[in-house]
C-alpha cells in the first residue's frame, strides 16, 4: 500500500495547529513539519503531538521566510528519502482541512493514469455580523477550544488552483527555483476539496496581516515574489477581509450538512495539449527528468535578518 506523506511549513498557528494535526493523522503516514520563527506555542503543540506521534517529524524551528520554491522544496528533499516509488506527497497549510481525505481521493476520485491532483478550495470567511458578535463578547480568545468548523460557517467558492497531491517516483526534481517539481505528473479532471480557514477571528486576523507585511517588507523577501506590491501578504489593514454577510456567492455549512463538490475544469489544458502530456508522463518523465536540475544539497531555507526577528517578536508580542 503507498504512503501518504504531507509537507507541513507553519508558523505562528497555535490556535489551529492543533485541530489541523488531528485532522492530517486521521490519513498522513509521516507529517513532516517545518516552524519558520514562531512566537507563540506553536513548536512546543507539534513537539507535544510528535512525543505521543511518530508520524509527527518536526524538522526543525527556524526564522526563515516563507518561500513556495526554496522551503517547499527543502522540506520535500528531506522528505523523500522515506519515500518510495508510488508514495503520494501533499503540500499542506495549517488552515487545511481535506474534506475528502487524499487515500480517499486517490481511490474514488482519481484514474490509475492521473498521478497529481489540483485542489479545490472551500474559503471560509469572518463575515460582519461575526465580528459584531466578537465586540460584542459573545465570541473571545476561550471559543478558540472549540472545533474551528464549528465557529466559521460562511464559505465562497475559489476559482483559483493549484497542485497539492502528487506520486512520487524516485527520479523526480524539485530544485529551489520552482514551486512544485518539474513534469509532476499527469492531472486529474477532479480536485481535491479543502476546507480553507485562513481567517478565524480578529485577533488571528491581524497578527496575521501584521506578520505577512513586515515579512514583506523586507527587500531581500520581496525579490521572490511577482508582483509584491500587489500580493495580498502586502495588506496591512485586516479589516478589508472581513466579509459582508450578502456577498454574492456566499454559502452556509455546518458538519453534518452535505457540502456541494464542484466540479470545475479550468485548471486543466485543452484536450489536444492532454493527450500529448499524457504520451509523455506514460514513456518520456526518467529521460526529462535526468534532464533537470536537481535541488542543490547546501540550499537551505533564506533566514530572515535579526532586525526583522526583533521587530516580528515585539509587535506580534503585543496582540
Amino acid at each position: 500500500m503507498p504512503k501518504f506523506f504531507a509537507l507541513l511549513p507553519l508558523r505562528d498557528e497555535a490556535d489551529i495547529v492543533e485541530q489541523c494535526l488531528e485532522h492530517a493523522m486521521k490519513w498522513a503516514d509521516a507529517i513532516y513539519v517545518f516552524d519558520t520563527g514562531s512566537v507563540d506555542k506553536t513548536w512546543e503543540i507539534v513537539q507535544e503531538f510528535a512525543s505521543c506521534d511518530k508520524r509527527v517529524v518536526p524538522m526543525r524551528k527556524e526564522a526563515v521566510f516563507f518561500s513556495e520554491t526554496r522551503l517547499r522544496g527543502y522540506m520535500f528533499h528531506v522528505a523523500r528519502q522515506k519515500m518510495r516509488q508510488g508514495d503520494w506527497f501533499l503540500r499542506v497549510d495549517a488552515d487545511e482541512f481535506h474534506h475528502i481525505t487524499p487515500p480517499e481521493f486517490v481511490k474514488n476520485c482519481m484514474r490509475k493514469h492521473e498521478t497529481v491532483a489540483y485542489h479545490q478550495y472551500y474559503d471560509f470567511r469572518l463575515v460582519e455580523s461575526e465580528v459584531d458578535a466578537w465586540n460584542r463578547g459573545e465570541e473571545t480568545l476561550q471559543d478558540r477550544q472549540r472545533p474551528i468548523e464549528e465557529r466559521r460557517r460562511y464559505y465562497t467558492l475559489s476559482h483559483y488552483s493549484e497542485p497539492r497531491l502528487c506520486r512520487y517516483r524516485n527520479t523526480m526534481q524539485w530544485p529551489a527555483t520552482v514551486s512544485f517539481p518539474f513534469n509532476a505528473g499527469y492531472v486529474a479532471c477532479e480536485r481535491l476539496p479543502i476546507r480553507h480557514y485562513s481567517h478565524r477571528d480578529p485577533v488571528q486576523l491581524e497578527r496575521r496581516c501584521k506578520l505577512r507585511a513586515i515579512m514583506l517588507a523586507d527587500e531581500e523577501n520581496r525579490a521572490n515574489w511577482s508582483r509584491p506590491e500587489l500580493h495580498h501578504w502586502a495588506a496591512r489593514e485586516w479589516q478589508k477581509f472581513i466579509t459582508p454577510d450578502d456577498l454574492t456567492g456566499l454559502e452556509f455549512w455546518k458538519p453534518g450538512m452535505d457540502l456541494e463538490l464542484v466540479h470545475q475544469r479550468n485548471h486543466l489544458k485543452p484536450p489536444h495539449i492532454r493527450a500529448v502530456q499524457r504520451f509523455i508522463h506514460a514513456f518520456c518523465l526518467p529521460l526529462l527528468d535526468r534532464l533537470r536540475p536537481k535541488f542543490p544539497p547546501d540550499a537551505k531555507p533564506q533566514p530572515i535578518p535579526a532586525n526583522i526577528v526583533k521587530r516580528l517578536e515585539h509587535e506580534l508580542a503585543e496582540l
